[in-house]
């Protein structure tokens, strides 16, 4: 997960957790529809995930739970990598 915001231009952050990895990437303001849709697309492979809009702009995070079989993870696009 965190490769593929990486390549389409984001920057993010992994913090690993006691039950699940959390994600999470500024997004710029403006974004492209394009870059948009792969955002979209990326945070749907997470068990949770949203967007949350503060001072410092608009935050996206996803979460990945640590119970979630290996298979589960390969069916959402994760590999065996996030």
């Amino acid at each position: 997960m965190a490769e593929r915001l990486t390549a389409a231009g984001f920057t993010p952050r992994v913090r690993h957790r006691k039950n699940h990895i959390h994600i999470e990437t500024k997004v710029p303001d403006p974004v492209s529809a394009e870059v948009w849709r792969e955002l979209l697309e990326v945070l749907e492979t997470a068990d949770s995930f949203g967007l949350v809009n503060g001072r410092s702009g608009c935050i996206a995070w996803a979460a990945i739970d640590r119970e979630t079989p290996a298979t589960a993870n390969a069916a959402r696009g994760h590999g065996n990598q996030l």
